[in-house]
């Protein structure tokens, strides 16, 4: 197919933006050894633990890559037949089956397939064309014949232009010989941002102007990240749009989707000898000087805040992996019954009731893990969703694990410890809880049995509350890595008032509880009830009932604050930072401390996304009623060396949210509107008037002393 030429211009402004030459920085990298920090070798190491499970391999595998070594073990070649049975060559037809063209595509979920927003920007371009798998060469090099699939993107279409991508479901059974999709796997997506280094070599599986299926394995090299996309230098042409990038252990870090073209004095893109092109030629003949790819992080983000309720979209979203191939085909599963049975029912979630359709998607659940695959044989697509067990937990659909319904039990809440300052431990090394200035003293919210107290204290965490906000001025969580349990996923959101100060002083459902289901119509109310301490770093207890109990506690509104629904679920990097510092304490098996809270009517900068301590006041705006923070904080710490290390954080959703009347355009924001930035929290100190203390000592000296810095990747942070 003939790309946009506004895909390009993009990827040339981008390029210019980067700032780089890819010659030079080709040379520079050289062949190893890569060069990383601290903090990225770790990163790196907990991404190999996670995928490997083996210590060992995981080590191996890191030194290989810091080394440049480009050794593989032999069954590096078979993991990738298996990654390669996903990518497919898609025939691009219009509505009378005449062939406009190739690209490629790869399967991401069950009955899911991605491929470039300039491949298929709407249903009709997807609606008559065709997915053909195994279109490649056997070990005789000769054709294996190809297996269609057509696609139904009536059941799921979802397309993003800026990130040139697109989504849409594919039939389940082929459109010749009854052969199964389920069959091609798929390739699983992982949000963890970071899955390659530059000077890594990178692998691309594709099929270049509709030829059978290529690899190219060597000078790929990535070169360097910029935002939400990725260069490097690999041998790619037009056919290739939608082809999957991987690193070297088959994780997929980008979906290619353009490259910047040699020109010459003119500006006239030039071919591979020299000569100028024009669009009478295939693309195939242009000189690419560099290629770009969207980051999949980037992409499971958006996935994440647009689609992520969908069916289809699930297994996406929680990492389901395909089962092993085998040589035996998968059984057609029963046809499902029709709609109106016994088999619909209702469920409550707080003051909502939903009324609940079991799908039948050929999902593999209840796995027996890889060893036991080998004997056990291929894994069966269920025939339908589990039944829910009387008066237990709903498994759910999608992971086969139990869903377990939100329950707190508040006659209980004068027994609860709250946070303690001597969790990290004690003398130097007790995190007090922040301070309240006399001059906000009249502003806290006190407890009803005594007028002398203000603390809210709850399992694992406290917070005190700030009575005309309605929200918390600041909440405080004990995390211990080493008394984590996995208590599977929580089932629908059902908060709690806390009767322990007056119901006056707490914003509930009467402002939240006018989001409409499935968050269908985002003007009603785009705002999320946004937690503060989170239920994943409350849950951890002595044992799994515990622990769920303790997370559990984090949904009393008292730990809600009003978030725009973007800024609450799709912005990996805030998000992502919580679990960055909470893996590390997991990996550890160590203590840590999170402080949070929303920044109250602080000082503004009309030309800054970080508000000035020395700026002019103004007023947060009103939505529903109810004054929004334009700004949230956060502070982690935890011990290194037997010493306190902290690090302070300013999220921003003033972009979202200053204008009150884009919040009736909601479907056009998304997460690109958040900001994140290091502060030190001297400074922090100053936007929330909190003292905090000898956290002060114990903040990062280079953020202290080189002042608020914006927060694109996780190489940014200074801890």
């Amino acid at each position: 197919m003939l790309m946009k030429r506004g895909i390009i211009a993009a990827s040339e402004r981008r390029f210019k933006q980067a700032d780089f030459s890819p010659a030079a920085l080709d040379r520079k990298l050289g062949d190893g050894p890569i060069s990383m920090t601290v903090e990225q070798k770790r990163a790196r190491l907990r991404q190999l633990l996670a995928q490997t499970d083996d210590a060992v391999a995981a080590r191996i595998g890191l030194e290989r890559i810091i080394s440049g070594n480009e050794l593989d073990g032999i069954n590096f070649l078979a993991k990738g037949v298996i990654a390669a049975r996903s990518v497919c060559r898609i025939q691009l037809k219009d509505a009378r089956a005449n062939l406009l063209g190739y690209a490629s595509g790869f399967l991401i979920a069950p009955g899911l397939l991605m491929t470039n927003n300039h491949v298929f920007g709407r249903p009709g371009d997807a609606l008559n064309s065709v997915a053909d798998f195994d279109h490649e060469l056997d070990v005789a090099g000769m054709e294996r014949e190809p297996v269609r699939f057509g696609f139904e993107p009536d059941k799921l279409f979802y397309t993003n232009d800026r990130l040139d991508y697109s989504i849409v479901a594919v039939a389940p059974v082929s459109l010749v010989g009854g052969r199964r999709l389920i069959d091609w796997g798929w390739l699983p997506l992982s949000a963890q941002p970071g899955k390659g280094d530059p000077g890594e070599y990178l692998t691309i599986i594709q099929h270049p102007s509709g030829q059978p299926k290529q690899i190219c394995v060597r000078d790929n090299k990535l070169l360097k990240y910029a935002g939400d996309f990725v260069w490097y230098m690999t041998d790619t042409s037009s056919g290739s749009s939608g082809a999957p990038a991987f690193n070297r252990f088959w994780q997929v870090i980008a979906l290619h989707h353009s490259g910047v073209p040699k020109k010459d004095g003119q500006g006239r893109i030039l071919t591979k000898d020299g000569k100028v092109w024009d669009p009478s030629m295939d693309e195939t003949s242009i000189e690419w000087i560099a290629n770009e790819g969207v980051r999949v992080s980037a992409i499971v983000a958006d996935l994440k805040v647009t689609v992520g309720s969908h069916p289809l979209v699930k297994p996406v979203l929680d990492e389901v992996q395909p089962p092993l191939p085998s040589t035996e085909k998968t059984p057609l599963p029963p046809a499902a019954p029709p709609y109106g049975n016994n088999e619909l029912w209702f469920e409550q979630s707080g003051d909502r009731t939903s009324l609940v359709i079991p799908l039948r998607i050929p999902v593999p659940l209840f796995q027996k893990s890889v060893q036991d695959r080998s004997e056990a044989g291929p894994v069966q697509a269920p025939t339908a969703p589990p039944a829910p067990p009387v008066g237990g937990a709903r498994i759910g659909l999608l992971t086969g694990r139990p869903m377990e319904a939100v329950h707190i039990d508040q006659s209980t809440l004068g027994s609860r410890r709250g946070f303690k300052p001597n969790f990290i431990g004690a003398g130097k090394l007790s995190v007090p809880l922040p301070q309240i200035p006399a001059s906000l003293k009249s502003k806290v919210a006190r407890l009803k049995s005594a007028s002398s107290k203000f603390e809210l204290k709850y399992f694992n965490y406290s917070v005190v509350m700030n009575k005309e906000r309605k929200l918390a001025f600041f909440s405080a969580v004990n995390i211990d890595g080493g008394a984590q349990q996995d208590v599977g996923k929580r089932e629908g959101d059902s908060w709690l008032r806390d009767p322990r100060i007056d119901e006056d002083f707490q914003i509930g459902n009467e402002f939240y509880g006018k989001q409409k289901t499935f968050e269908a119509d985002r003007s009603a109310n785009p705002f999320d009830r946004g937690h503060l301490v989170r239920r994943l770093d409350a849950t951890w207890g002595d044992s799994v009932e515990e622990a769920k109990a303790h997370g559990d506690d984090s949904f009393h509104f008292t730990n809600c604050a009003p978030q725009f629904w973007s800024f609450n679920q799709g912005k990996q990097l805030w998000a992502g930072l919580e679990d960055y510092t909470r893996d590390e304490l997991l990996q550890r098996r160590d203590r840590g401390v999170v402080l949070n809270g929303p920044i109250f009517d602080g000082p503004d900068a009309d030309d800054a996304d970080l508000p000035d301590p020395s700026g002019k006041p103004h007023k947060d705006p009103v939505f529903g009623g109810v004054a929004i923070p334009k700004y949230f904080w956060k502070i982690l710490v935890s011990k290194h060396n037997d010493r306190l290390k902290a690090a302070a954080f300013i999220v921003s959703q003033r972009h979202l949210v200053m204008d009150i009347d884009r919040i009736r355009d909601a479907e056009k924001l998304s997460a690109e509107d958040v900001r994140v930035f290091q502060v030190s929290i001297t400074d922090l100190a100053k936007l929330t008037r909190l003292d905090f203390g000898k956290l002060l000592q114990a903040d990062s000296l280079e953020a202290t002393a080189a002042g608020p810095r914006l927060i694109e990747t996780f190489d940014d942070i200074r801890i």
